[in-house]
């Protein structure tokens, strides 16, 4: 039930995720801000009135990791949950560009559930080679079953957030992206057999498992 006593809670939380010296206290608040949204089914939009003359720098985080095309998924799941805009530098580097709280949440965020879903898809493949010789598809499958299982678990927070990406990032990135280049990510190719799956339903129990494992979900 939406009360004036929660909205003023999250304002609170708010102020303290962007005015703190502490980054990791401004990052756990964050967080919480975000879980309080999607718990309570309430608008970002409702609650920010914070003064908008100590609105943070916008910045860009980088996240430089192995060139998997899974990750173009989960960096974009990402960015819309953190209300940031995402792109690339080369194959490996996922930069994350909004409000620098919102940035470096967002590129941590991004980081531990890209090694949770890489590492368990690398034991996924080892235990379907060890059953039967091959594993062929397995690792994709996985993968994509454990954005899905991401998005899922984060679904309520996506709805809350995606709609409020700030104005001032939004109008910083259409400018500074105006003469960048599109990049095809290309598509993850799964195939229709058991091993895979079964790998997808383990990936994506995996991945609302990993969400829920760093308190993200509401």
């Amino acid at each position: 039930m939406r009360t004036e006593k929660i909205i003023q809670t999250i304002k609170k939380v708010l102020e303290l995720s962007r005015n703190n010296p502490s980054e990791e206290e401004a990052k756990a608040a964050a967080l919480k801000a975000q879980e309080l949204l999607a718990k309570y089914h309430i608008d970002i939009a409702e609650v920010e009135d914070i003064d908008t003359a100590k609105a943070e720098e916008i910045v860009e985080v980088s996240v430089d990791v192995p060139s998997k095309k899974w990750k173009y998924k989960l960096a974009q799941i990402v960015a819309d949950n953190f209300r940031c805009k995402h792109f690339y530098y080369g194959k490996k580097v996922v930069v994350f560009y909004g409000h620098k709280t919102d940035a470096e949440v967002a590129a941590e965020t991004f980081r531990y559930l890209f090694d949770m879903g890489n590492r368990g898809a690398g034991r996924e493949v080892d235990k379907v080679f060890a059953q039967t010789g091959t594993s062929a598809g397995v690792y994709n499958s996985y993968v994509v079953g454990f954005c899905d299982g991401v998005s899922d678990a984060l679904g309520k927070q996506c709805t809350a957030l995606m709609l409020v990406v700030p104005q001032d990032v939004n109008e910083a990135y259409t400018e500074m992206t105006k003469n960048f280049k599109s990049m095809n990510c290309g598509a993850i190719t799964t195939r229709a057999n058991d091993s895979c799956r079964n790998a997808y339903a383990t990936g994506k129990e995996k991945g609302k498992e990993a969400v829920s494992s760093k308190q993200l979900e509401g």
